[in-house]
């Protein structure tokens, strides 16, 4: 992708993928929120904080991988 715009607002839906669905139900949980878009608070109790750590740890590697790919395109970003 050469064009800077398409890669912010990737990098913004993966970012924002990545709080909602994997750092949002540790929170939701340490406070007894219930968020309705937090798709793993409705898995049972030992999945949902699987699931969410698996999406941290995704969400940081492509974010990382991301931006070091537009790094290497585009260095003066």
């Amino acid at each position: 992708m050469k064009d800077s715009k398409s890669q912010d607002a990737i990098l913004t839906v993966v970012l924002l993928i990545g709080v909602y669905e994997g750092v949002m139900p540790f929170v939701a949980k340490l406070f007894g929120w219930h968020p309705v878009l937090a798709l793993p608070l409705l898995l049972p109790d030992p999945t949902w904080w699987i699931v969410s750590s698996s999406v941290i740890v995704v969400a940081l590697t492509l974010l990382m991988g991301m931006d070091a790919d537009r790094k290497r395109h585009q260095p003066e970003a």
